[in-house]
């Protein structure tokens, strides 16, 4: 009996191999024929994906004047490997490893270092290959200029037509099709905060017809954005205020056909938000400082777009984004619930010992609060299910942002870890604590950008009887009887004393008429 089946495996693989290959070849000119081929495999991959993707879904005011340290704020961009939770306006990352993967994060030094031979170069999926149809969404005008440096906040260059960019001088040169003009040249520091001096400046060059221009080594049929990380991140406001809100108004508009091109570059913030970055490109993101390519590129824009301080204006932006769609944005690149999706508490109303869950942000150092036992029962007593988010838990930001959005509320004191609110769903609430003497700018940092988001914000300005200062200074200096003449002093003085000085005792019986209102928005 083995010796017949033997025999008959046989003879079905003296059948099978002629039809498998009469098969194949059927296949194979099928997909020759439809011209597939044509476009080489990365085209192949792209048409495959965007198919499968579909079209574009749904997105504090420091004080004029401020003037931060430089040696601190560079000692502030020292990050921990402790947490992903920002209580202090310090960064907790869980990681200062590069990103690897297929989706590669600042791939300069490895694969594109400064000894790179110059030869034309294949392989991200933005690089120019014969077959492909030209880049048309940016043409060259020119009656307009390349470099807009009147906002007060970013400057931002847009080249159309033929731009391309050299990472060992840091420049971008644009070559016009009008040769015979003159030459210009602009130098800008390529982030939202345009003024800090320890950001890396990138050169803007338009050449004219005496001047040879670069010679590609690497061509690309996709556009290119060159910023710079650096400046104030490693603190989640600045994070997201800074470059990922900017960065989502520049780059989104290209649904992800976009190479972005840092300076200043922080693998850590790269693999922290690596879920954010790669819904904004498919393609490599190229560390700028450490590149050895001339990349040509039919639009490069250099800088990043900011209308305010962790908000979007509408009217400014061409494609009409709303931090609401920001928000939705990022939670689609976390693999959030959508949009439609109610609060925990609505969503499992039917379950009879459900109670509404917030997040209660701990700080560590400044503005804490000093009797967080006494809190945490207030907070349970008015029917809360507290989930206290400590500092020094050992977590990624890809574990904790699901667990903010398992929350109905997120409550703490004015600073960096409220920044979190981004993660919570529609309707979600912030619960806002305002320390003493700062109620000025409070509803400018979370107030406004709550709302924007589609959340509810409840705001609750402690009294003097409620802060650490009375104690420290008592009711006759100026601290407390005056915020005003201390605000007058420029944010140093605001920042020594009311930031960075000042603890929280709360009062519960003061503070529950706010408690009830977030209470009254989670049912």
């Amino acid at each position: 009996m083995a010796k017949s089946a033997m025999k008959q495996g046989i003879w079905r693989r003296r059948i099978g191999a002629p039809f498998a290959a009469v098969l194949v070849a059927a296949v194979l000119a099928v997909v020759v024929f439809s011209g597939q081929f044509a476009k080489g495999p990365n085209d192949l991959e792209r048409t495959v994906s965007s198919k499968l993707e579909g079209e574009d879904t749904e997105q504090i005011r420091l004080e004029d004047g401020q003037s931060p340290n430089k040696e601190a704020a560079i000692e502030e961009q020292k990050p921990s490997q402790a947490a992903a939770i920002d209580q202090d306006d310090n960064t907790l990352n869980p990681g200062l490893k590069q990103a690897s993967g297929d989706e590669r994060s600042a791939g300069g030094s490895d694969s594109l270092s400064k000894e790179s031979p110059p030869q034309s170069q294949e392989g991200d999926g933005g690089t120019a290959e014969s077959g492909v149809e030209p880049y048309i969404k940016c043409t060259a005008q020119s009656d307009i200029k390349i470099c807009d440096l009147s906002n007060p906040r970013f400057d931002i260059c847009e080249l159309c037509g033929d731009a391309r960019t050299i990472g060992q001088s840091s420049t971008v040169v644009y070559v016009p099709q009008n040769r015979a003009s003159n030459g210009e040249e602009w130098i800008i520091r390529a982030q939202s905060r345009k003024h800090l001096p320890w950001i890396k400046k990138v050169t803007i060059k338009s050449v004219n017809s005496s001047e040879p221009e670069p010679i590609c080594t690497s061509k690309h049929h996709i556009p290119a954005i060159v910023f710079a990380l650096g400046g104030l991140t490693a603190n989640v406001w600045h994070d997201f205020s800074d470059v990922l809100v900017p960065l989502f108004l520049t780059a989104r508009q290209f649904n992800r056909d976009v190479q972005l091109i840092i300076t200043n570059n922080q693998p850590w913030f790269i693999k922290k938000y690596s879920a954010i970055f790669s819904r904004l490109t498919r393609h490599e993101i190229i560390d700028f400082d450490s590149d050895g390519q001339i990349r040509c590129y039919p639009h490069v824009i250099v800088g990043l777009r900011s209308h305010r301080d962790l908000g979007i204006d509408p009217s400014s932006s061409p494609q009409n984004y709303t931090m609401v769609d920001f928000r939705l944005f990022v939670r689609e690149a976390y693999g959030l619930p959508a949009a439609e999706v109610d609060i925990p508490y609505k969503a499992d109303k039917d379950d009879p010992d459900k109670k509404p869950r917030i997040m209660l942000i701990d700080r560590g150092k400044s503005r804490r609060f000093v009797n967080v036992a006494h809190v945490v029962q207030g907070l349970d007593w008015f029917g809360f299910e507290v989930v206290k988010a400590d500092p020094k838990i050992d977590s990624n930001l890809d574990e904790f942002v699901r667990l903010v959005d398992s929350c109905d509320a997120i409550m703490g004191v004015h600073g960096a870890g409220l920044t979190n609110m981004v993660f919570l769903r529609s309707g979600g609430v912030v619960v806002h604590i305002v320390p003493y003497g700062i109620k000025f700018m409070a509803d400018g940092f979370y107030g406004a950008p709550a709302r924007d988001m589609g959340l509810r914000h409840v705001e609750y300005s402690i009294s003097p009887e409620e802060s650490t200062l009375l104690e420290k200074y008592g009711w006759n200096h100026t601290v407390i009887n005056d915020p005003e003449t201390i605000r007058k002093g420029g944010w140093e003085k605001v920042a020594e004393f009311y930031m960075s000085k000042q603890d929280i005792v709360l009062n519960m019986t003061r503070f529950g008429p706010s408690l009830l209102n977030a209470i009254e928005f989670i049912m």
